[in-house]
C-alpha cells in the first residue's frame, strides 16, 4: 500500500475541505441564530406558540438530514424556484440544525434558577428588561457547550451534500478514488482531515462542559 496517490491528492482534496468548512461555517452561524431566536421567544410566548416551534422540532429532530437535503433539494423545483445544489443543502441543513439549538436553547433558558428570575421580578423588572439583563446571559453560557456539539454534527453532516451534487470533500474524494481506484488512501486521508477539523471542536465542548459544571 502506497501513501503517495493520496501526497499527490492533497491539494485537491484540501480544496473540498475549504469548501466544507465554508458549508459548515455558513449553516452553523445561521442555524445557531434561527434557533436561538425561535428558542427564545417560544420560551416566552402562548401555548399556541409553543406548540408549533414543538411540532417544528420534533419533525426536524425526527427526520434524516440526508432526507431533509432530499426534500430542499427537490422542494424549490416543484414550486418554479431554481436554487443551486449549494443552497438547497444550505437552507434544508439551516432548518436542520435550528431545531436542534432551538431545542438547546429552550433547555439552556429552563435551567436559569427560578429563584434569580423571582428576584428581577421583585426588583420591578419588566419581561423584556428580566430577559436580556438576568435569563439570556446565563441561557448563552449554559448553552455554548451544547451548540458545539450540535455544531460538530452539522459539520460532519455536510458530506451528505455530495448526494444531490454540492462539491466538498466527500464529493472531491469520489471524484479522485474514481479515476485512481484507491479508495482506502483517499478515504484514509478524508478521515484525517475531518479529524483534524472536528477533534478541536470536540475538546472546546469539553472544555466548556467541564468550566461549566464546576462553576455551576
Amino acid at each position: 500500500m502506497s501513501i503517495s496517490v493520496l501526497i499527490a491528492n492533497l491539494p485537491y482534496l484540501l480544496q473540498g475541505a475549504l469548501v466544507t468548512l465554508w458549508l459548515a461555517f455558513v449553516v452553523v452561524i445561521a442555524g445557531t441564530l434561527l434557533g436561538a431566536v425561535v428558542g427564545t421567544i417560544s420560551s416566552g410566548g402562548g401555548p399556541i406558540l409553543r406548540s408549533l416551534v414543538t411540532a417544528y422540532v420534533f419533525v426536524f429532530r425526527g427526520i434524516p438530514v440526508l432526507v431533509v437535503m432530499f426534500l430542499g433539494f427537490y422542494t424549490f423545483p416543484a414550486f418554479g424556484i431554481r436554487l443551486s445544489a449549494y443552497a438547497a443543502v444550505m437552507i434544508s441543513m439551516v432548518f436542520y440544525v435550528g431545531a436542534f439549538v432551538t431545542e438547546a436553547v429552550r433547555g439552556a433558558i429552563a435551567a436559569v434558577p427560578t429563584g434569580q428570575i423571582a428576584a428581577a421580578k421583585s426588583l420591578g423588572m419588566r419581561r423584556l428588561t428580566m430577559l436580556r439583563e438576568v435569563v439570556l446571559p446565563q441561557a448563552a453560557r449554559l448553552s455554548i457547550a451544547p451548540i458545539l456539539n450540535i455544531s460538530l454534527m452539522a459539520i460532519k453532516q455536510t458530506s451528505y451534500a455530495s448526494v444531490v451534487g454540492a462539491w466538498e470533500l466527500s464529493f472531491a474524494a469520489r471524484e479522485v478514488v474514481e479515476r485512481t481506484l484507491a479508495a482506502f488512501q483517499i478515504f484514509l486521508g478524508v478521515m484525517l482531515i475531518y479529524f483534524l477539523i472536528c477533534y478541536p471542536i470536540s475538546l472546546l465542548a469539553n472544555y466548556c462542559e467541564r468550566k461549566l459544571s464546576f462553576d455551576h
